[in-house]
């Protein structure tokens, strides 16, 4: 029996693209509606993310249903079934490396809303974007041309063939998820070096550092999947050919992980997460940010007061790099007004 079944993996595909989806639609309200600013280049590439992760979750429905659901193709499976699953996983290969460009992109020019325009700043975030932008592209027509200009041996019912003329299918999606791990770490940690400079409390470091960390949530499901590919690899799980072995001789690692399972996780998490710092405003108005603001005040208190000295008094955080006007950038939670002044020079992307 398996590990994931159309009746588990549907509805959780659904539930969480529909999570991202209202997110999504939510953040575009806060921007026109309620803070009235101009739509950027990361709402609209968060945009395109979501759009792309819609057309995944209908892709790997049908595979749940009339494919492997992402599993090995054993030998038991009808041709037809194999040749779904193929076909799918084909595609789902290509074009998730888009989806996963646009998050990464989104967040990238949404730091380039809240934060001044600092010389060093904007250059790592510069880099970080054309990075971004050529590890897409890259990934995109590695995986659309595998096999060349024949892409039909990609999901040829007789994948021997494609063993003989494609490349190493299973050492590129290693490569990704190495490579998408890294550049996850590198997109959370350009806005963690930049507060942690700032003259401001050590409270309200910890707390505007919380909000890009919200970011993990998609990368913990990128660790997974990396771990479980770099088991997987040299056992030739992920070759071409592979046929699923019974149940009583494959490894418990690859029984308990199913690799789409999690890159659909990661994909609908990461919609999430580049979505929910632009929501701050909104989580103001309707009096969230205020009770997260008060827990948050507690806790940190507690653990400041039972493990350091108290602090010095520090400067106060007027330019010192954080914009916090238009409600955009949710500084430690604390409450600002929610009414916005005229976007700047500097808030446009």
């Amino acid at each position: 029996m398996s590990s994931y079944p159309p009746s588990v993996t549907i509805p959780v595909y659904v539930i969480f693209t529909a999570v991202g989806i209202l997110l999504t639609a939510l953040r575009f309200w806060t921007r026109a509606v309620l803070t009235r600013q101009h739509l950027g280049a990361d709402d609209w590439f968060i945009a395109g993310g979501v759009v792309i992760v819609v057309a995944c979750t209908a892709i790997q429905s049908l595979n749940a249903l009339h494919g492997t659901g992402g599993e090995a193709v054993s030998t038991e499976d009808a041709v037809e079934k194999a040749v779904t699953a193929h076909k799918i996983n084909f595609i789902m290969v290509v074009i998730e490396k888009p989806a996963f460009g646009a998050i990464k992109l989104s967040l990238l020019f949404f730091y380039r809303r809240i934060f001044t325009v600092r010389r060093s700043f904007r250059l790592a975030n510069n880099i970080l974007i054309v990075i971004i932008i050529l590890w897409t592209v890259a990934f995109v027509l590695s995986d659309l041309f595998i096999c060349g200009t024949k892409l039909s041996l990609s999901f040829d019912a007789n994948q021997k063939l494609a063993a003989a003329h494609c490349g190493d299918k299973g050492l590129m999606l290693l490569l990704f998820a190495i490579t998408s791990f890294l550049t996850d770490v590198s997109v959370l940690a350009v806005p963690l070096f930049y507060i942690r400079g700032l003259q401001m409390p050590k409270q309200k470091k910890w707390g505007a550092g919380f909000i890009f960390l919200l970011g993990l949530m998609s990368t913990v499901a990128c660790i997974l999947r990396m771990i479980f590919l770099c088991i997987a690899y040299p056992m030739g799980r992920m070759s071409w050919g592979y046929e699923g072995k019974p149940k009583d001789k494959t490894p418990l690692v690859l029984q308990v992980f199913n690799p789409t399972f999690w890159v659909m996780i990661e994909m609908c998490l990461g919609t999430w997460a580049a979505n929910l710092p632009p929501l701050g405003p909104l989580l103001h108005s309707i009096g969230i940010r205020a009770c997260l603001s008060r827990a948050y005040r507690k806790f940190s208190s507690a653990y400041l007061s039972g493990n350091h000295d108290p602090e010095k008094p520090t400067a106060p955080e007027t330019e010192t790099g954080i914009l916090n006007r238009e409600n955009e950038w949710p500084n430690s939670f604390a409450p600002v007004s929610t009414h916005p002044e005229p976007a700047g020079p500097e808030d446009m992307v």
